[in-house]
């Protein structure tokens, strides 16, 4: 009885195209995430940030507007809560369980703002996955935007730091960041 209750389970899995891992690989495969900007520290810096798996790395645009020209620091918090004035509430900079890369999961690339205060910005990054629920998955994470570069932030509620914008990585079924705006 349990061979042929076996063997319905396994015709139902072949029938529908495959076991739940390969299902799994296939939606992660082009997953995407994405965080909605908002204001924080009495800015008015908006923008939104898609993280879109492509293979074994991640494609991170984005499109911010309002910031002061010039370089600025780019992270993705531990904690998806963007709820506090300062973006406190978004925790420290995020470093995966596991990681060795020898920089905290959570760094990525700086962001450069021209005269009219928009930065356009695109990067392929390692060590960071979409929708995968592996401990480097960013969904559910919050990336933060600081008004200049800023090394070594700390989460501190209550103090006036820089922390210029704040966003909740969510999933997405939207294919670029084309089609989120």
């Amino acid at each position: 009885m349990r061979a042929l209750a076996a063997a319905i389970a396994l015709s139902f899995l072949v029938a529908c195209g495959g076991t739940p891992s390969q299902e799994n690989a296939a939606s992660a495969k082009d997953a995407m995430g994405v965080a909605r900007l908002a204001p924080k520290n009495g800015s008015t810096v908006r923008g939104i940030v898609s993280f879109t798996q492509k293979g074994d790395k991640v494609q991170v645009a984005a499109q911010l507007f309002e910031l002061f020209p010039g370089s600025h620091s780019f992270y993705i918090h531990e904690i998806g809560n963007c709820s506090s004035p300062n973006a406190a509430s978004a925790g420290p900079v995020w470093n995966a369980a596991g990681s060795t890369s020898g920089k905290r999961t959570g760094e990525l690339p700086q962001l450069f703002a021209g005269t009219e205060g928009r930065a356009d910005f695109s990067a392929t990054v390692r060590d960071i996955s979409v929708s995968t629920g592996r401990p480097n998955d960013v969904i559910g994470h919050s990336v933060v935007v600081h008004a200049s570069v800023d090394p070594d932030p700390k989460a501190e509620f209550g103090v006036r730091n820089g922390w210029v914008a704040c966003g909740v990585i969510q999933r997405s079924d939207a294919k670029t960041l084309r089609d989120l705006l």
